[in-house]
């Protein structure tokens, strides 16, 4: 493909600088030219007498990108640098982009996503090297390739493929040069492109001229960010309001668009046994919540002794079960609050219990699922050798000499939450499971049993093994529980 430029022109095609607001962004004009107010996701922007030349800029730049060259009035020096002055306290509603001479759509817009964020375009040294952040993430939102990074205050979002050949050449160190002869864009073209992306973080400068393999940039040593993933500082990101320009809370993203979920699941099909719960008043091992925290720990073996099912049904009935009593009303409100043992954002509730028994006295093993409105336990269709792998799987997480006697395995059904929430669905799971976690560990501690969280579980295992489809509901935390070990004092650790 040839480089962007003028037709029947050898010369290097320039960029075009272009400007625009934000596509929210909504211009009123108060009368006589006394005012401007822009009103945005952040709020309403008075300027007060704005003039003929910047009235006329936002006019154009409220339809789309323009050139600053193209308004009239601002071949004058003065007042370009008002104009220039003036758009820069717009900060985070200005939109900046590189045009081609071809009149098509932008090459490259960067799009502000916090309200004080602005673009200052920084040249690149001839000959030094420069590399896309390993936290910057390329995807597409359906239309365009979008560049966006926690570390971050801009989104690049990328209309044409010819950009996609520079993207792909920052991926290792790579001089401004090298990159310009390799890709279908003239110099000038790349020059303003990278210069741009600079600016927004999300391509480094290394720190001294060298060679490719000895270029070092500031992300490499930088204590701060040393210890984080791309995946993990992006998920902190996202699930955190103020760093990002997207919808977040409770905003009902899937009304109208998808039926919401109801409150309980319907429980599976298969043999039901119905549990023991706790008697009536105070348990005799009950004692006070300082006690059992103290005593908390994570045991990694299990006596030989088997649990109980009377131990089994107290501790899911004093953790996981639906208080509601259950009956026709329950039915009849699919989408009422509901109240459980533990808190859950919204009364979302969007976790479910399934069961992986090894050993426990009066259950066959196998795969159950926990129904909390009956407080039963419901036969999963026999797959052994899937129980077995969990069993096995668990007995690797914890660090366990043997197989664990039961494995609780908590999943979620995503939709409850995400019908609801937007930006922090996930990780109001990830605390449900949390509390739920502490929940079955003081209950056990108080019990008398060996408790013992799991970090993490494979999801395809868990799936097959429960007969779920793992992108509607699949597993976020895993509980091992048995009886304790005859010498709990050098089996117990943290």
């Amino acid at each position: 493909m040839p480089p962007v430029q003028p037709p029947g022109s050898s010369a290097p095609a320039p960029s075009i600088e272009l400007w625009s607001l934000r596509e929210e962004t909504l211009l009123e004009e108060l009368p006589e030219g006394s005012a401007l107010v822009l009103h945005s996701r952040w709020g309403d922007l008075r300027i007060p007498r704005p003039g003929t030349v910047l009235t006329e800029t936002l006019r154009r730049m409220l339809l789309g990108p323009v050139q600053l060259d193209n308004v009239p009035g601002v071949d004058e020096l003065a007042a370009r640098l008002r104009l220039l002055q003036a758009l820069r306290q717009l900060a985070g509603l200005v939109v900046r982009s590189v045009g081609a001479p071809d009149g098509e759509r932008p090459l490259l817009s960067v799009v502000p996503t916090v309200t004080g964020a602005r673009l200052d375009p920084v040249p690149v040294p001839a000959g030094r090297m420069m590399r896309l952040s390993r936290f910057a993430q390329l995807r597409s939102n359906g239309h365009d390739m979008v560049l966006e990074s926690p570390l971050s205050q801009f989104r690049a979002v990328f209309a044409r493929p010819e950009a996609g050949w520079l993207i792909s050449m920052l991926s290792r160190p790579v001089t401004l040069e090298r990159a310009a002869a390799r890709t279908p864009l003239a110099a000038p073209v790349v020059g303003a492109l990278v210069s741009h992306l600079v600016a927004t973080g999300m391509v480094e400068v290394a720190e001294q001229p060298t060679a490719p393999h000895d270029a070092v940039f500031p992300e490499d040593h930088d204590p701060a960010l040393l210890p984080w993933s791309a995946d993990d500082l992006r998920f902190h990101w996202s699930s955190r309001p103020g760093g990002r320009d997207g919808d977040f809370g409770a905003t009902y993203p899937l009304r109208g668009r998808q039926e919401e979920p109801p409150r309980l699941k319907r429980p599976p099909d298969g043999p039901r046994i119905k549990l023991p719960g706790p008697g009536p008043g105070i348990p005799d091992w009950d004692t006070s919540l300082t006690e059992v925290l103290e005593r908390r720990r994570s045991v990694r073996d299990h006596g030989s002794a088997d649990l109980t099912l009377h131990q089994l049904g107290e501790i899911l009935h004093r953790s996981l079960r639906v208080r509601e009593p259950a009956g026709p009303g329950a039915a009849a409100a699919p989408h009422e609050p509901q109240r459980r043992p533990y808190p859950s954002g919204g009364a979302r509730y969007e976790l479910e219990c399934y069961l992986t028994v090894g050993r426990c006295a009066g259950l066959e093993p196998g795969a159950y699922y926990y129904d909390p409105l009956d407080h039963a336990l419901i036969r999963l269709p026999d797959r052994a050798q899937l129980a077995t792998a969990l069993l096995d799987e668990a007995q690797a997480g914890a660090g366990m000499s043997a197989r664990p006697a039961l494995l609780l395995t908590l999943t979620a059904r995503f939709a409850r939450v995400s019908w609801k929430y937007s930006g922090l669905a996930y990780a109001l799971t990830l605390k449900h499971v949390g509390v739920v976690q502490q929940t079955l560990y003081l209950l056990a501690t108080g019990m008398g049993l060996a408790p013992c969280a799991l970090g993490t579980g494979t999801t395809q295992l868990s799936a097959e093994a429960f007969g779920l489809d793992w992108r509607e509901e699949s597993a976020v935390g895993e509980f091992v529980l048995g009886t304790l070990p005859e010498e709990r004092e050098v089996s117990s650790r943290d």
